[in-house]
């Protein structure tokens, strides 16, 4: 961004319209803002800010106090900024909210933002708009705009001390490097998909196992894969023994149901409740008599349980006999492969003699090849040299003549007149003195309006204060009558309670003479009334001749003022009449400055166009001269070499063709030869390795096979139980459960029978009991039995199919997420690199930043250099930061005088100032090397030097002077005299009691 022109109207302490004209600098780069404190420098920068983004270049400054308290209430506050970005044109013209002259309701904040395309065309009309667009086009912040461009004042240590963060957020900015922050971003991305699609393959296979329906199962599907298996095929042999057994038993069932209900049919006359007396009554017995097969069977459950304690023990030491074998069978294998690997190398080394044989050959073909390159440079030198004579013959035909020697004499005279009628010209300066003249008489003009309206509102405050002082006047007196009639009314008061003989209370006389009444009523609220008109009446009056007095002051200031700027300016005449002329005179000058600048526009053009048109016919003569001498080069080369004999390029290269073909052939040959040798003997070695691996892995086991039969021996011991004993109950124990329920269930029976014989004999009596309840009673029985037998086989037989679709749906799943693990480790190793979570604590876009950031500081040491006289020397922290915090691009300064680094925030004012200053130019620098698209022609320092010593200054001042040699517009304000001296462009800020007024001065 480069400034052009600036008008401020109304802002801050200009009460009027100021103009500033940056293309009257004329190719200088540097200017110095100059003037009172508190005249308005900083506020200039704060116009181009307020333009540019809504906003004041200092964070102590607002905008609601941009509206000038010297403007007339007519006058609207308005910043109009006009502007280059990369040679292209823009302008902003931005009112803040402000109130209105004539209602209540305050003037909106309103920006318009223009671009030049043969004339002003809008961009955008919003404010948000506008702001969107500034960024777009400068491709900075506010914040990044302040902390680079502009270093405001008492914040132009922001972009030295700010962190990581904010550093990062400049270089995304200036750099473009949101492309390496999106690349990390999807890696980040792509693993937490891919991570929560692993996760349900996960938990689905999980929840595939869970699809059991066991007890067991959600304690099983957390453990490793080989119990699991193992788990597996034991409950598969568990669901189908179970199956078998309660297919016979239901066989078995059947039978007797069938002879049970012949028998019951036989007898189907008898009573029904006889039948059933009878059926439960033997039932009853039956279950008395069974109290020693009860007893049996609770021993033969207790037995069950202490087998079935020490039953995972034993499956272990089964586990290990199968690993065992499994182990042996892989270790045979492994062998046979390993012999078969030492007969195939045999083979190979019986075919050594014929490799040896063909890598002779290929010897003899190489050499003869060598030979063949040998010769083929010189025959190729002679038919190249021969086209390159013949090229160069050509190419200089058309070079005799300068296609443009007309239009190079018509541009050389050109040249002649436009130079003679510049010198003709008048001066730029007359412009310059002619504009600061009329300025001052403007200024003049508008002190004499100033002092003829305060001379009228003077007279108008005098006339006021006099009414105010007749009022008062009256209202007193009006008071006065209101307390002589209260003293009247208390002294008739008084006279009705004088005694004779008694003393008066006022005066003490004894003797009382008589006296008539006043006959006289007062009005108490009247008298409140006229009290309180009083008083603000006297208010009045002390605010007018405050207001008079105040008046009176700036009428005499004033006053001064105009007398001593008229005195100035030796006016003998009306001023308006003087400004009128002056305004006359500027016009012609403008006119005369504007044909100046189209001519030397005309003559710079024309003497481009020149020197383009010299150097082309220069450089076509110096080509023309370059291949003749080229041509004669040739030529001799020719000459001195001797013509090739018969054997010409295209043979030698077919004989070549030959031999490079029958060498490919042995070359492949002999590399399959020692590819195959060499991976045999890989396979054979890591056979041997195997085989070493698998004793070892058959020792361990056999270990733990050892181990295993231990602690079972040792189980067996504490339940008091033998291995025969054990393995004679252990195919038994998957009957505990049933044995159980029949014992809960013959139990449960009993207490049922004994109620029903009891309840059966209280009704029959001593009625004789008939034989058919008996039978009744066991068809009953078998019947149910039967059913549930039935219904159990169903429920097994499902069991065991839907356990086998179940396992093989989990095994297809367990496949695949095995491979979906092991591709996320590796997507997780690339997202967690990308996003910073490596020892340096780096993203892959902070990486990034951080290269450019060292060219950054490397080009700002040489100015730091240059400023310290080698003392200081910026450098990038590399240490990472403590916790989550983001690192990579904090600063520290290396101090050459102690020998040791330390923090950027412990240098002193002027020292931070150096640093800033060289940061701001480093980068600078570095984006212009780069080609970056952020606009950075311009540099607003505000104030900062005069922490500055006399050697340090000087040092600055040659450095800031030296950046004009690059074309950047420096611009500074400072209070700093030398700094004034030696910098010929500078903005003068005159502070009145009537506004701040701004000159531009080119010496």
């Amino acid at each position: 961004m480069r400034p052009e022109q600036l008008t401020i109207t109304a802002f801050g302490p200009y009460a009027e319209t100021e103009h500033i004209d940056f293309t009257q600098l004329e190719g200088r780069s540097m200017f110095v803002i100059s003037g009172r404190t508190g005249a308005g420098k900083t506020t200039i920068f704060d116009a181009m800010t307020f333009a540019l983004y809504g906003r004041a270049s200092g964070a102590l400054r607002n905008a609601s106090d941009f509206r000038s308290q010297y403007a007339d209430p007519e006058r609207k506050t308005e910043i109009d900024f006009t502007f280059t970005i990369r040679d292209e044109r823009y302008r902003i013209v931005r009112q803040p909210q402000q109130p209105h002259s004539k209602n209540k309701t305050p003037i909106p904040h309103e920006a318009v933002l223009y671009e030049w395309k043969d004339a002003w065309k809008p961009m955008a009309t919003k404010v948000n708009d506008v702001e969107q667009t500034i960024e777009s086009l400068l491709q900075l912040s506010y914040e990044q705009f302040s902390q680079i461009l502009l270093l405001p004042q008492n914040q132009f240590r922001q972009l030295l001390d700010s962190d990581s963060t904010k550093k990062q957020q400049i270089l995304q900015s200036i750099f473009k490097t949101e492309a390496y922050r999106a690349f990390q971003e999807d890696w980040i991305e792509r693993y937490g998909k891919y991570r929560k699609r692993v996760e349900w393959a996960v938990e689905t296979t999980r929840l595939k196992l869970l699809e059991l329906e066991d007890e067991a199962v959600e304690d099983v599907s957390t453990r490793n894969l080989p119990e699991i298996v193992t788990w597996l095929d034991t409950r598969e042999e568990s669901l189908l023994a179970a199956r078998d057994t309660l297919q016979e038993q239901r066989r078995t069932g059947e039978e007797r149901l069938e002879a049970l209900r012949r028998e019951v049919n036989q007898a189907a006359a008898l009573a029904e409740l006889m039948e059933e007396r009878d059926m439960r009554a033997t039932a009853l017995q039956a279950f008395q008599q069974a109290v020693e097969a009860r007893e049996q069977r609770q021993a033969l459950i207790q037995r069950l349980e202490q087998v079935a304690s020490v039953s995972p023990l034993y499956q272990r030491t089964e586990t290990v006999r199968h690993d065992i074998e499994r182990l042996t069978r892989e270790r045979d294998v492994s062998q046979q492969r390993d012999e078969g690997y030492t007969r195939q190398l045999e083979e190979l080394k019986a075919e050594a003699e014929i490799m040896t044989n063909m890598r002779q050959e290929a010897d003899q073909a190489t050499s003869r090849v060598k030979a063949i390159d040998e010769m083929l440079p010189y025959v190729d030198e002679w038919h190249r040299a021969t086209r390159r004579r013949d090229d160069l013959k050509r190419q200089l035909e058309p070079l005799g003549l300068f296609s443009e020697e007309a239009r190079l004499k018509q541009l050389q005279a050109t040249e002649v007149e436009l130079l003679a009628r510049l010198e003709h010209a008048p001066a730029p300066d007359q412009l310059v003195e002619a504009e600061r003249l009329y300025s001052q008489l403007q200024h003049q003009v508008r002190l004499e309006a100033k002092v003829e309206e305060v001379t009228e509102r003077l007279g108008a405050c005098e006339r006021n204060g006099k009414e105010v002082q007749r009022q008062f006047t009256a209202q007193t007196e009006r008071v006065d009558q209101f307390v002589e009639a209260e003293h009247a009314l208390m002294a008739d008061t008084l006279r009705e309670q004088l005694e004779a003989g008694e003393p008066c209370p006022v005066c003490g006389s004894l003797t009382h003479g008589h006296v008539e009444r006043t006959e006289t009523s007062i009005d108490q609220a009247g008298h409140r009334s006229a009290v309180e008109t009083l008083k603000r009446m006297e208010a009045e009056l002390h605010e007018a001749r405050a207001d008079y007095r105040s008046l009176k002051r700036q009428l005499d200031e004033l006053t001064r003022e105009r007398d001593l700027a008229r005195l100035e300016l030796k006016l003998d005449g009306p001023a308006v009449t003087a400004m009128h002329s002056q305004d006359d005179r500027v016009r012609q000058l403008r006119q005369q400055a504007d044909e100046r600048q189209r001519i030397e526009r005309l003559v710079r053009s024309t003497t481009t166009e020149l020197k383009q048109l010299e150097t082309a016919k220069r450089a076509q003569a110096d080509e023309r001269q370059k291949l003749f001498e080229q041509l004669q080069h040739v030529q001799e080369q020719l000459q001195s070499m001797r013509q090739p004999d018969g054997t010409t390029l295209e043979m030698l290269q077919a004989e070549r063709s030959q031999l490079a073909t029958r060498l490919a052939h042995i070359e492949q040959k002999v590399s399959a030869y020692e590819r195959r040798l060499e991976e045999l003997n890989r396979l054979k070695w890591g056979e041997a390795e195997r085989l070493r691996l698998l004793g070892e892995q058959l020792e361990f086991e056999h270990v733990r096979l050892s181990d295993a039969t231990a602690q079972l021996e040792t189980a067996l011991e504490k339940v008091d139980l033998t291995e025969d004993i054990f393995m004679e109950y252990r195919a038994r124990v998957e009957q505990l459960p049933e044995l159980r329920e029949r014992q809960a269930s013959e139990l449960e029976e009993g207490v049922r029978l004994e109620h029903a014989v009891k309840a059966l004999n209280e009704k029959i009596g001593d009625r004789p009991r008939p034989d058919l309840e008996q039978l009744q009673e066991r068809l009953h029985e078998e019947g149910r039995s039967f059913e549930v037998l039935s219904e159990r086989l169903v429920t097994a037989d499902g069991q065991l199919k839907r356990h086998r679709h179940i396992v093989a749906e989990w095994n297809g799943l367990r496949e695949k997420t095995d491979e979906d693990q092991r591709n996320l480790e590796t997507v997780k190793l690339i997202a967690d690199t990308g996003r910073g979570l490596n020892p340096q604590k780096l993203t892959f876009e902070t990486y990034v930043q951080t290269a450019f950031f060292d060219q950054i500081l490397h080009a700002a040491n040489v100015h730091l250099d240059q400023m310290t006289s080698g003392q200081f020397q910026l450098e990038r922290k590399i240490e990472t930061a403590k916790g989550n915090a983001k690192s990579g691009l904090e600063l520290l300064v290396f101090d050459a005088y102690t020998g040791q680094s330390r923090r950027v925030q412990n240098l002193s004012g002027g020292e931070g100032f150096k640093a800033s200053l060289s940061l701001a130019l480093g980068l600078a620098e570095v984006v212009q090397q780069l080609s970056g698209g952020v606009s950075l022609e311009t540099m607003l320092i505000d104030e900062g030097f005069g922490t500055l010593d006399a050697e340090s200054l000087d040092q600055a001042i040659e450095l800031l002077m030296s950046l004009q040699s690059s074309g950047r517009l420096v611009g500074v304000i400072s209070h700093v005299q030398e700094l004034k001296d030696r910098v010929d462009a500078r903005i003068e800020v005159k502070k009145s009691r009537s506004g701040s007024t701004i000159q531009l001065i080119v010496e």
